[in-house]
């Protein structure tokens, strides 16, 4: 598929209208690709994120980014297809398989997150996520499946 993005989304209170998740506890902020069944979300890690250790993101914070990034996907379907009035669908983590952190990313590092849908029946989905910094070294990879109970 083609990305459906004119251009990247960057705006930070945009991005927090599409997701069900509220500060301090956002853990994507911006968009960069999107289409029928793919996702590219990005975090800049800061020092004032709730789920940093020392000076590393925590594995939490990389398996809370990793969700959100399908929350981020859901939501921004749902803005193509209901316009700025929609609602984000609440969801949570149903299974995580084959979760692999290869390591903890630094504060100031940004997270680029590739998502991509491998079936969906109903309200549940199953994603591949990979996780990578700016340099193109993979963080971290899951695959979750996730249900949405407000759908």
């Amino acid at each position: 598929m083609s990305n459906r993005l004119e251009q990247a989304i960057l705006d930070k209170e945009f991005i927090k209208r599409l997701i069900p998740q509220k500060d301090p506890f956002v853990m994507v902020d911006r968009l960069l690709y999107f289409d029928t069944d793919t996702l590219t979300s990005g975090l800049e890690i800061t020092t004032d994120n709730i789920l940093t250790d020392g000076d590393n993101f925590s594995e939490a914070g990389l398996l809370e980014h990793m969700a959100q990034s399908t929350a981020l996907y859901r939501g921004y379907q749902g803005y193509q297809n209901e316009g700025a009035n929609t609602t984000p669908k609440i969801g949570f983590i149903g299974a995580i398989k084959h979760a692999t952190i290869y390591m903890l990313p630094k504060i100031g590092t940004t997270l680029i997150t590739t998502a991509k849908i491998i079936a969906e029946v109903m309200h549940v989905t199953l994603i591949d996520i990979v996780v990578k910094d700016t340099n193109g070294t993979i963080i971290a990879s899951s695959q979750m499946k996730t249900v949405v109970t407000n759908a």
